[in-house]
This record gives C-alpha cells, sequence and structure tokens, in this order.
C-alpha cells in the first residue's frame, strides 16, 4: 500500500490464503497497532466512486491489495473489540457519521461485533443520521442493508425501551433524500410511455427490510400494522436497496474439472468455431462464472495436459495436422508445470518439442526452457540443446527499455527488486535457469555451453546479465578462474548484481586471491541506496570483519550507520554470539550500539528469541545490555524468554534489579513516560519477590527488601501499575 503497488489482474484470494478468510482461527494479537498501520491507507473523502474503485468488494475482478487492507482492517477491529470495546469507539469516533462509504462498512462490521452491553450505544448512532450512518455499499454483500440488518437483529433485543421506541420511529419515518427524484422519474417515464407502467418504489423497501429483524414483542402494534402492508407490496421482496449486476467467485471454462475422453477432446481441440470467438460469453451459476472464451478452454486444456501429460502428449501428436496451434501453448505449459513430468519418456518429450518449432516472441520458448528445468532427464539430444543456446541468445524477451516486471515507484528497473523479478521474468532470463540447471546436473556439459554463457554476460540487458550469474555458479566449481574473472566483472559493471543470491558466499571464495576488488563492491553495496543491497552489503561487511578483521573504521564508528546498516550488522553479530571462539567479539560489536538511538530492537533481541544465551558466560554482558539504551526495547524479549524457558527468575536477579533501576531512573530523567515496559517490570519484580520474600535465608530475603525499594521509587515516580503491584504485595 505504502509504495502504491497496483495488483492489476490479482484477485484477493492470491493475498489473504487462510489468514483473510472472516471465519479463520488465526486472530490478529496487536489489533490497534494493524489498524494504525494501516488505517491512513484507506480514502477518507466522501466519494461517489468508491463503490467501483479498487476499494470495493462488489466487482470480484478488483479484489487485490486494497481490498485484502480492508479486510485486515476488520479482522484487526474484532481483535481490539474482543479486548477492549470502547478503544474500538474511541479509535473510529472522528470517521463516524460522516458518511463514507468505505468507513460505513469497516464501522458496521465493528459494531455488530461489540458486546451487548452497548446496544443502546450502537442504536443511538445509527439512529443520528441513517443517510450517513446505515448504508453498505462495498462491502460485496449485494445489499447495502446488510450490515446494519446483522447489527439491529443482535443490539435490538437488548437496547433499552427508550433506545428501541426511538429506533422504532427512525424508521417508520425515514424518507430517503432521493425519494423525490425517483418519484419523479417514475411519472416522468410513465407520461411518456403510454403503452406501460412501471411502479418504481420510493417509500416503503427500507422499512420492510429493517422491521423484519426486529424482535416481533417489542414492536408497537402500528410498526406491526405496516409489515403486514409491505409484505402486500412487495410480494416477492424488495429490490431498491439490492445490487445484483454483479457477481463474484470463480471463472471456470464449461469443461473444467470435467472427465472427458479422448474423442471429446478432439472435438474442442479442432473446434475452429471456437477459436474465431472475439469475446467472451459468461453464465453465472452459484459460486462463479462459466466462460466459453478460447482462453478459459486453453487454461483447461492445461490443466488436464498437467494431470494427464502422457497421454495429451500422444493425443495431440496423433493428430498434429488437425490440432489448433492455440492449444500448443497450453500444452507446452500443461507439460512444463506438470507434477507427473518425471513420468514422461524421454523420447516423447523430445519428439513434442522437436515437432512443434518456437519463434523469438512467443511463451512457447519460456515453457520449453521450464521443461528443461523442470525435468530430471540428465541427456538431452544435440539439437534439443542448441534450442536452449539459441533462445538463451536470440529471444526478443526482455526488449531493452521495456522491463517486463514494474511498480509505480520503479518502472525502470533501478532498484535490485524490479531487477530480480525482471531476470527471474524473462525468457532468457529463464534459458540462464535452466542452463544452470543441466550444468548442476551435469560439469561435462559447460564446453556446450561456455560461449552461451560468456554472451549473456555481455548482454546489453542487466536482467540478464544478473540472470546469467544462475549459470556462473556451477561453472565456478567447473572452471573456477574463468568464471571468477565474469562473476567479478559483472559486480564491478553493476554493483546491483551483488544482491544476486548467495552472493556473500561468493565473495568470501573469492576474497583470498581478488580481496581488494571484493571489498569495494561490499563497500559500495554498503553506501548504495538500495535496501536489499545495504543490508547484503552491511552483512558481507559484519562478517568480513569478525572472520578477517575487515572495515574495522566503519566498525568504530556506528554511530554513523543507517538503521538498515546497524540491523544487518548486528544480525551478524548476532549469528556468531552462541559460537565460543566469537562470543567475544560478537558482544564487542553488540556493545558498540549501547548508546544508539536507532530502533535496533529485533536484532538484539533475537539473543532471547533464538534461546542463545548461556548465563554463566554472558552474565555480566546482560547486566550491562539490559542497564542500557538497549535494554528498553528488548525487555519483552527477555520477559518471554524467562517465560517460555521456564527460567527461575532468581538465577536473573542482577539483571532483572539492575536494569529495573536503570530504566525507571533514566526514564523519569528524561521525563519520558514509562508506560510501555511498566507491565513487564512489575511482572518481574512480582515474580522475583514471590520466589525470595518466603525464604529463610538472609541472602535470599535481601532480593525481596530490593524489590520493595524498586516497587518504593515506582510509587515515588508516580509510575507503574501501582494498584496492581499493591495488592499483590499486601496479600504477602
Amino acid at each position: 500500500m505504502e509504495n502504491k503497488i497496483k495488483s492489476k489482474e490479482k484477485y484477493i484470494y492470491k493475498y489473504e490464503e487462510e489468514f483473510l478468510y472472516e471465519d479463520s482461527e488465526i486472530l490478529i494479537k496487536n489489533g490497534i497497532e494493524v489498524v494504525d498501520l494501516l488505517l491512513p491507507y484507506i480514502p477518507t473523502e466522501k466519494d461517489k466512486r468508491l463503490p467501483s474503485s479498487d476499494w470495493s468488494g462488489i466487482y470480484f475482478h478488483k479484489r487485490g491489495l486494497e481490498r485484502a487492507c480492508v479486510q485486515i482492517i476488520k479482522k484487526a477491529n474484532a481483535a481490539i473489540i474482543a479486548l477492549k470495546p470502547e478503544t474500538f469507539l474511541e479509535r473510529y469516533k472522528e470517521f463516524m457519521g460522516k458518511g463514507n462509504d468505505l468507513f460505513n462498512e469497516i464501522i458496521l462490521d465493528g459494531l455488530y461485533r461489540l458486546p451487548e452491553i452497548y446496544s443502546d450505544v450502537v442504536i443511538t448512532y445509527l439512529c443520528s443520521d441513517f443517510d450517513s450512518n446505515i448504508f453498505d455499499k462495498t462491502s460485496g454483500n449485494n445489499d447495502e442493508l446488510f450490515l446494519t440488518k446483522q447489527i439491529l437483529g443482535k443490539h435490538s433485543i437488548y437496547c433499552s425501551d427508550n433506545i428501541f421506541a426511538k429506533l422504532e420511529k427512525t424508521v417508520l419515518s425515514y424518507l430517503s433524500p432521493k425519494a423525490k427524484d425517483r418519484y419523479q422519474r417514475r411519472i416522468n417515464y410513465n407520461r411518456e410511455r403510454n403503452d406501460s407502467k412501471v411502479y418504481w418504489s420510493f417509500w416503503g423497501d427500507l422499512q420492510k427490510e429493517i422491521l423484519e429483524v426486529l424482535p416481533c414483542n417489542r414492536l408497537s402494534n402500528k410498526a406491526k400494522d405496516l409489515i403486514r402492508v409491505l409484505n402486500r407490496k412487495f410480494p416477492e421482496g424488495t429490490t431498491l436497496y439490492k445490487y445484483s449486476d454483479v457477481h463474484g467467485g470463480w471463472v471456470k471454462s464449461p469443461i473444467a474439472e470435467k472427465k472427458l475422453n479422448n474423442k471429446k477432446w478432439l472435438e474442442i481441440l479442432t473446434n475452429k468455431k471456437l477459436n474465431n470467438k472475439n469475446h467472451s460469453r459468461w453464465e453465472e451459476v452459484p459460486g462463479g462464472l462459466i466462460d466459453s472464451s478460447i482462453e478459459e478452454f486453453t487454461r483447461s486444456f492445461s490443466d488436464v495436459v498437467s494431470e494427464e501429460p502422457i497421454r495429451m502428449i500422444n493425443l495431440v501428436l496423433s493428430n498434429k495436422d488437425e490440432i489448433l496451434d492455440v492449444y500448443i501453448d497450453s500444452l507446452f505449459s500443461g507439460v512444463a508445470y506438470s507434477k507427473a513430468l518425471d513420468n514422461v519418456p524421454k523420447e516423447l518429450l523430445e519428439t513434442m518439442i522437436l515437432t512443434y518449432p518456437y519463434d523469438y516472441t512467443s511463451h512457447r520458448a519460456d515453457y520449453f526452457c521450464s521443461i528443461i528445468e523442470n525435468s530430471k532427464n540428465e541427456e538431452w539430444p544435440q539439437k534439443v540443446l542448441d534450442i536452449l543456446k539459441d533462445i538463451a541468445i536470440n529471444h526478443k524477451n526482455p526488449e531493452l527499455g521495456k522491463p517486463n516486471v514494474t511498480n509505480s515507484e520503479d518502472k525502470e528497473m533501478h532498484s535490485f527488486d524490479m531487477l530480480q523479478s525482471n531476470a527471474i521474468n524473462c525468457v532468457r532470463g529463464n534459458a540462464a535457469q535452466s542452463i544452470a540447471k543441466l550444468l548442476w546436473k551435469d560439469s561435462a556439459l559447460f564446453e556446450q555451453f561456455k560461449d552461451t554463457i560468456e554472451k549473456l554476460t555481455f548482454d546489453e540487458n542487466p536482467a540478464v546479465k544478473l540472470a546469467s550469474l544462475f549459470a556462473l555458479w556451477p561453472s565456478y566449481n567447473i572452471e573456477r578462474d574463468w568464471s571468477s574473472e565474469k562473476i567479478l566483472n559483472l559486480y564491478e559493471q553493476d554493483f546491483r548484481l551483488a544482491g544476486f543470491r548467495d552472493t556473500k558466499n561468493m565473495l568470501f571464495l573469492l576474497y583470498p586471491e581478488y580481496h581488494e576488488r571484493i571489498l569495494k563492491i561490499i563497500k559500495d553495496c554498503f553506501e548504495s541506496e538500495d535496501k536489499e543491497l545495504i543490508k547484503m552489503g552491511a552483512y558481507c561487511l559484519s562478517e568480513m570483519f569478525i572472520l578477517k578483521n575487515e572495515f574495522a573504521d566503519i566498525m568504530d564508528n556506528v554511530d554513523t550507520m543507517s538503521e538498515i546498516q546497524a540491523e544487518a550488522v548486528l544480525d551478524m553479530a548476532i549469528i556468531y554470539f552462541n559460537k565460543d571462539e566469537f562470543n567475544s567479539l560478537a558482544k564487542k560489536i553488540i556493545r558498540k550500539f549501547k548508546t544508539s538511538t536507532l530502533d535496533l530492537e529485533m536484532p538484539i533481541s533475537r539473543l532471547f528469541y533464538d534461546n542463545l544465551i548461556d548465563l554463566e558466560r554472558d552474565r555480566d554482558f546482560l547486566i550491562e545490555i539490559m542497564s542500557s539504551g538497549l535494554s528498553r526495547r528488548t525487555l519483552h524479549a527477555f520477559v518471554h524468554y524467562l517465560e517460555e524457558e521456564s527460567k527461575s527468575v532468581v538465577d536473573y536477579k542482577d539483571i532483572i534489579l539492575s536494569m529495573s533501576y536503570h530504566l525507571i531512573k533514566d526514564r523519569c530523567e528524561r521525563d519520558e513516560g514509562i508506560w510501555i515496559i511498566e507491565d513487564e517490570i512489575s511482572k518481574l519484580i512480582i515474580g522475583l519477590y514471590d520466589e525470595t520474600c518466603e525464604s529463610t535465608l538472609p541472602e535470599i530475603r535481601s532480593i525481596a527488601e530490593e524489590c520493595l525499594d524498586i516497587w518504593d521509587l515506582m510509587f515515588e515516580k508516580q509510575i507503574g501499575p501501582i494498584r496492581q503491584l499493591s495488592k499483590k504485595l499486601m496479600e504477602r
């Protein structure tokens, strides 16, 4: 959302998995954090176009990242309400009653989840302005009143009598601001068309929909009489607030998932009338759409090929003069991604490949490369190998200056992320990966592909150059000097290429012989503006310092590092923390960040989350760190570690006591609130007090006395959950 990446042609189900399902058991733990993170992206303006925008759930073909964002917010709201309902009402107060369609959907969903003690609050809010508050035009429920009817069906049972009376009165007296216009159009239409009359409803639809969900025993006689009248007026139900011109669900061809024999498939694959269709014919059925377009038929054929590749290859080859060419690409794609690919005889694959020629523009060449890459076959005839080499050098995809993959922030493939996406999503890049797969299987093929790999490294397109590293990796094990020079030249031409996977290990392999060139590449990445390259450079720089004592000048000036650089440096130090020979050096690196103002919570917390602590070895270090500026950000991880590992807090008494004194005094001296960590400190102090206050040993009882001293300090500074802590201590 932050990068405004458009999810064109991608439905929400590609993002949501089980997480976004409303009835999923997967819960959001920190709901308010999620809401605070995502809510700023929700459009706040009152815009009539919202129901037809990407934010709306009405149109199934637009269910992308925007709808995922709304769904996550609704699920986060559920978590907030489950813990503290008033927080939900307070958080959305500024958006309530504004008539914004998206916020109406989100707020109505939350109001339904509120417990019954809020029934008066909920109904009072709805009644304050029906036009602004009760209509949901974006969820895709096909009924603008669906959420409101859910809410009233629940809360009208528990609200007070005077609030219910107010609700009923509001419903009975409601007249849509559009009613006059709707009635005028009805009159004008009937005047102009004498042959037929229409009776478009302008009043009563809402009353029928709402009154029928209210508890009958609470309705007045007037309301009950009106229901009977409206039932006669709308014998088949109302339609004013329904929208049925849209459809959600799956899209399939008429033959999808059907078991067809060879004769039937042959009829389809040779049907020229179907091939002449210029548009789809969609038939609406329960759960989705039946699409009779040639595109859907080819997709269905590809699916069947994946399930039964041998049968379908034989069927097509046996009727090669009759099968429409549009299905041949589907044959290749189905074979390429079939789980049964390894069951297909090598000779049959070779016949298929050599029977249907490729060109330099279609997808068939791409599927051919995938077949080579995904097959376990280690021996291919020379003709097949020649095809692979030809595609790698001569295919038109990717075209220089026209990236295959872009986003709104990077349309020209400047970032490593976009460079990598294009390298693995272009045909020549796919060919390079296929060559690599063959070389990993059989190093004897190197001479066969050496010239092709070299040409890939000289390609004008940087995406192809990056992809050439796939083939250079196995080449390094075969002809080391030749490959090393090619790899280094690529990095020096464009240091972005150093973001290639496993480059860090390759740099360490090349370091002994090319150390000056290697150090420059690492520094270029470390000082770049690309987030992924910075991290890669920082990982390498930190590990070079640990293993080779390189970059000591940079490591001695950690205050100049950005947060991304510092996090990566610390991540590497944490990796070596539990290795005895590097433990002291890892601690030294971590200590350098003691006074840092950066948010380094995650790497430091990993000491606890990854269970890397050896108390005997690390006690003094922990006391130092937990009494430094880093402690407030690692406190939660420390408490979690003690709980999860069932550690005795007495063993960690020195750390707990020194850390508590430091945090309380430090935060108060700087006039900063301590509310974020007060619960954690109190939990530790209470636990330590409980373990020590009943002891008869003086040295143990003295710990309990120190706990009381800390409590006194918290009381003096007016911080901490005093009531809870006081109650616990008084009970003792």
